[in-house]
């Protein structure tokens, strides 16, 4: 059995995973959900790359599966080059796949544009925040666009704007790329348009791509079973 560290997307929680997480435990698998830390000023990408660090140190985690759904795919990314030790494997869910030095706006400059005039309906003063949006877009049934529309909170902007790190110093294991050799698996969900490019830069690098035909942009919450037939594969590589 395997120990699943699951790290959300733009916007959301832990709470994302609900459907998700039960099924997993269900087949024996350890499952954490953290949250990451909401909004103000000082959150970037290397805040939550630093959470999922600590989260794994604090519970003394070894042979990771470490998952990350869109946003989370930067942050496990940075979590991986720090703690390769203690990762069995990265799994991206339609989701960034950056290099050190790539933000998620270099990677994708039209979420750039889509935040920018997001923000601008927002108060001056809060120019620093990206507030939710777009989810009427991701396949959710009117129920659960309801449900995830009221627990959606904004987002600071730093964590799409701050580049990945490159490697940890003193860690000369790494390759001059600066991408640990781990496992990594990228699956990528068929009726989503957001991650085609990173889908094809994951098997450029060598990484096992799966499809989840027909999958909408927030599968964990759409199609839950499915995810977690796939996430089960993922455990036994």
């Amino acid at each position: 059995m395997a120990t699943f560290v699951l790290v959300h997307g733009s916007w959301l929680g832990g709470w994302a995973w609900e459907r998700v997480a039960p099924v997993l435990r269900a087949s024996g698998h350890t499952v954490l959900c953290p949250s990451l830390a909401p909004a103000t000023p000082g959150v970037g990408l290397s805040t939550h790359i630093a959470e999922i660090v600590a989260l794994i140190d604090r519970h003394d985690l070894t042979d990771v599966v470490l998952v990350g759904h869109s946003y989370g795919g930067m942050v496990i990314t940075g979590a991986g080059h720090e703690r390769p030790h203690r990762i069995r494997q990265l799994v991206y869910l339609d989701a960034y796949l950056p290099s050190p030095g790539q933000s998620a706006f270099d990677l994708q400059p039209v979420l750039r544009d889509a935040c920018d005039a997001a923000a601008a309906l927002r108060p001056e003063r809060e120019a620093w925040l990206i507030p939710p949006f777009g989810f009427e877009t991701m396949g959710l049934t009117p129920a659960d666009l309801k449900w995830v529309t009221a627990r959606a909170r904004p987002m600071s902007r730093a964590t799409h704007e701050e580049p990945l790190p490159g490697p940890v110093p003193g860690h000369p294991h790494l390759p001059a790329t600066g991408h640990p050799h781990l496992p990594t698996t990228y699956i990528r969900f068929g009726a989503s348009p957001f991650f085609a490019d990173a889908a094809n830069t994951a098997l450029r690098r060598g990484a096992r791509v799966l499809t989840i035909e027909d999958a909408a942009h927030l599968a964990p919450i759409t199609d839950h079973e499915r995810l977690c037939a796939a996430l089960g594969r993922t455990s036994w590589a």
